[in-house]
Formats: C-alpha cells, sequence, structure tokens
C-alpha cells in the first residue's frame, strides 16, 4: 500500500507545480513527541497574510500537492490551505485506539500543529480532515474522540477493523454541533465496501452530520482521491456559493453586508465575483426601488475587490429584468472602474455596445445613438466595430439613412480595423444596406444589394423578404 501512495504522489506532483502553489516545509518541535516533526503546507496561488484561509489537513498518507492543485482550480471553493505532517498514525487492525507513541503525535495534532498553522497563516476555524486508507481510519479517530476539530471530514477508501467489532454508536457519541462528511467507496475488497456502507447508515441517522456517500466502480482502493477529490471539496464547500433569500422587510445594503460578514467570517476569503451576483439574484431584485438597488450598486463600486467586468455582468442581469436605469448605472460603473483603477477584465467596446442596447430598448435613440458615438471615439484605435451597429442604427431608426449606407460601403472596403469578434457577415451588411436603399425608395440600388447578400448566403432572410417585395 504504501508503495502504491508514493507512485501515486510522484504522479501528482506535476499538476500541483504547474499551477503555482508554493510549498513552504517546516520542522516544528513536539514537545508531546520530544523531537521536530516534518510539515508541508501548501499555500494558495496569490497568498496574503490580510487574508484568512480556511485549511485541509490530510494524514498518513501524503496527496497534500494533489489537494492544493485540486481546489486551487475550482471556482466553487475558497482559496485554502492544505497540511500535510509527517506524523506515525499508532493505529493498527487490533484496537480502534492508538498506541502510547500514536497519542503523543495526536497531542502534537491537536495542540502544537493547528495552532501553529493558525497562527502562522491566519486561518478560519473552518478545517477539513482528509484520509485515504488507513488515513481515512485516522479521520475517524478524530471523529470519536475530538469532533469539533474539524468542520468537515472526508473519507477516501476507508480500511476495515479485522480483529475487532467496531462499535458504530461511537462514532457520534460526541458530536454536539453540525458537521460534514463524505466517504467514497472504490472498487475495493468487499470487506471495505461492505464496512464503509455500514458506517455510512450509521451516520447518516445523526441529526448532527450532513452525510454523503459517493461510489466509484472505476477507481481501485489506492486511486479513489483522484475520482472523488472534487465532488468531496464541493460537499465539504456546499454553501461557499449559496445564500439565504432576502427577508421582506430587510434593505438591500443590509442584506449584502450581514450576507458578506458572514460568509468572510466561515470561510475567510470568498469569490466576490460570484458572491454579488448572488445576492442580487436572491433579492427579488424587480420589487425593489431604483434608488435601493442604486444605493447597492453604489456600495458595491466602493469595494475595491470588484472590476469592470462585474458591473458589466451586473448590467446584463439588471437588464435582463428590464429594470433599465439601474442597468445604464452598472453599465457606466463599469467604464468608470477600468478608468479609477487602470484594471480591466473586458473591452470599453462591449460595455458602450451593452450601454446601447439598454438605451434603445428604453426607446431612448437619442441617447442610444450618442453612446454609440461616444463609444465608437473611445475605442476606434484599437477596434472600430462599432461603425456596424452606427451603420445599421442609422438605418434601422431612419435617423441617417445615407450616412449609414455609408458607413456600411466603407466597412465592406476594409478600410477599417475590425477584429473577428465584431466583425459582421458579410451578407448581412449587403442586407442591410439594401434595406436602406428601399427606404429611400432606391429600387436599382436595392435590388443589386440584395442579390449581392443572396449570392454570399442564399438564405437570408431579410433579403428574401426584401426580394419578395420587389416582384
Amino acid at each position: 500500500m504504501k508503495k502504491l501512495i508514493v507512485v501515486l504522489s510522484i504522479l501528482l506532483l506535476f499538476p500541483a507545480l504547474s499551477y503555482c502553489q508554493s510549498v513552504v516545509t517546516k520542522k516544528i518541535f513536539s514537545t508531546y513527541v520530544k523531537d521536530s516533526i516534518s510539515v508541508e503546507i501548501w499555500l494558495p496561488k496569490n497568498y496574503s497574510k490580510s487574508e484568512q484561509y480556511p485549511t485541509i489537513y490530510e494524514f498518513i498518507y501524503d496527496h497534500s500537492n494533489y489537494i492544493a492543485a485540486t481546489a486551487s482550480n475550482m471556482w466553487d471553493v475558497p482559496n485554502l490551505i492544505v497540511v500535510f505532517a509527517q506524523i506515525e498514525g499508532g493505529s493498527d487492525y487490533k484496537s480502534p485506539n492508538l498506541t502510547d507513541k500514536g497519542e503523543k503525535y495526536y497531542a502534537f495534532i491537536k495542540k502544537e500543529l493547528i495552532n501553529y498553522v493558525s497562527k502562522e497563516y491566519n486561518t478560519t476555524n473552518f478545517r477539513i480532515a482528509a484520509g485515504l486508507s488507513q488515513g481515512a481510519d485516522y479521520v475517524n479517530y478524530i471523529l470519536r474522540n475530538d469532533p469539533s476539530i474539524f468542520s468537515s471530514y472526508l473519507i477516501f477508501s476507508i480500511e476495515y477493523p479485522i480483529y475487532y467489532t467496531p462499535n458504530f454508536s461511537s462514532y457520534t457519541a460526541k458530536i454536539k454541533d453540525s458537521l460534514s462528511y463524505f466517504i467514497a467507496i472504490a472498487n475495493d475488497k468487499e470487506e471495505r465496501m461492505k464496512f464503509a456502507n455500514q458506517l455510512y447508515d450509521s451516520l447518516k441517522t445523526s441529526p448532527y452530520i450532513r452525510i454523503k456517500k459517493e461510489s466509484f466502480p472505476n477507481a481501485s482502493h489506492g486511486y479513489s482521491i483522484l475520482y472523488a477529490l472534487p465532488d468531496a471539496l464541493l460537499f465539504a464547500f456546499e454553501d461557499y456559493n449559496t445564500i439565504r433569500q432576502k427577508l421582506p422587510n430587510e434593505s438591500l445594503v443590509s442584506y449584502y453586508t450581514s450576507r458578506l460578514k458572514e460568509k468572510k467570517e466561515k470561510f475567510g476569503n470568498i469569490n466576490y465575483h460570484s458572491f454579488v451576483m448572488q445576492v442580487f439574484q436572491s433579492a427579488d431584485i424587480e420589487k425593489e426601488s431604483v434608488s435601493e438597488i442604486n444605493s447597492l450598486l453604489d456600495l458595491v463600486y466602493s469595494s475595491k475587490e470588484f472590476m469592470d467586468i462585474d458591473f458589466l455582468n451586473l448590467g446584463y442581469f439588471l437588464r435582463s429584468k428590464k429594470l433599465y436605469q439601474n442597468a445604464e448605472k452598472a453599465y457606466q460603473m463599469a467604464l468608470l472602474k477600468k478608468q479609477e483603477t487602470g484594471i480591466t477584465a473586458i473591452d470599453n467596446l462591449t460595455v458602450y455596445f451593452q450601454l446601447f442596447k439598454v438605451y434603445d430598448l428604453e426607446g431612448k435613440t437619442g441617447e442610444a445613438l450618442k453612446i454609440l458615438q461616444e463609444g465608437y471615439e473611445k475605442t476606434k484605435e484599437k477596434d472600430e466595430g462599432l461603425l456596424y451597429r452606427l451603420g445599421y442604427y442609422y438605418i434601422d431608426k431612419k435617423i441617417d439613412i445615407n450616412k449609414g449606407i455609408g458607413l456600411l460601403k466603407s466597412m465592406l472596403n476594409d478600410k477599417h480595423t475590425v477584429s473577428s469578434f465584431w466583425m459582421e457577415p458579410k451578407d448581412e451588411v449587403y442586407s442591410k444596406i439594401a434595406t436602406g436603399y428601399w427606404e429611400l425608395k432606391n429600387k436599382k440600388e436595392a435590388k443589386i444589394f440584395v442579390d449581392k447578400a443572396l449570392e454570399v448566403n442564399p438564405k437570408n432572410e431579410a433579403s428574401l423578404k426584401l426580394k419578395a417585395l420587389m416582384k
């Protein structure tokens, strides 16, 4: 078994390094063991002493590098710290208890290691215990004796007692607070799978345990963690990306601040980008006043954690709810945030285009045209894609059809720099020009451009309809 785990650890080393975790190796002297113990502490990318982090402690076998790499690539879990210590477990198949030496190492974990990591790395009280095979047995020993140490227990390919009969009631006897328990069953020895199922059936009766069992028929005993870890982490952090509904008499701002405080106290660091969207989605936003929503937008804007893309997403969400005035503000904030911070995740052209769409939906043709013109002037050095939309708008709204036709013809002559993302299909441009000429009662030119459009795309619907009118 140990040889298998060593091979697995080597295989898992590469993904860990490729995702930029940093490992700190320490020698921590234990007054209980009376010796120094090697400890690996995997820190997340962009680790900061100003943040707090949940921790995962793995026992007996070392997959800490794989756990760190996996967690760092999952949006639905917070940034966390992974710890592995070279302890002697002191458990075997003959007794549910530890040997005298094992008890000394256990005292090191409870009274020295956790305290050291908590103080040195500013961790939260949300701790997870994880173990594979005999490591899973060790995790269960903690559950039976000191369940409050950890908030969640992750069990992979548990061993089974050979020489004693387990007392299942002892697993829950000392639990006084809610915790979660995940058990992964591999394609394993019959006795192991039977014991895992018996354990699950016993634990699920506890009112304090939120429990989940998953079977992985393609995983052998030593590899279940490879298959099960993502699901196990999502289960442990199930409420990381959930939020309660807003209460009827609760203001949006107090709802936001109270939920933010709750999340930060539990998880230390949070995904702000996901969190703010959860707040808006869970608030029955259509029932809120324009001023109330704007107050929340102002509060979000004042937070350094948010970027222009957050306001772009909020603008899109508010627009989908037909809250156009609030959507306008969100899009305008997206532009201001980039200007203020110099940090961006989107291009301004996208924001101007979305803001234009809001004004257009409101029937504010003048404002819509103005924002298109402003957007073009602000973004033309990098991308002139808004010229397409300007040409279309001049024609569609009959603002200046000749000008619209001229703009679109210039786009066909490759006089402008336009990225592939903003490039309009040539048949659509021909068809819009034809529509413009038709509105000007220039049937000859309209027919020329209808034919050009259908030559490029014989199924162009607008051109087919226009051609039918010409008969």
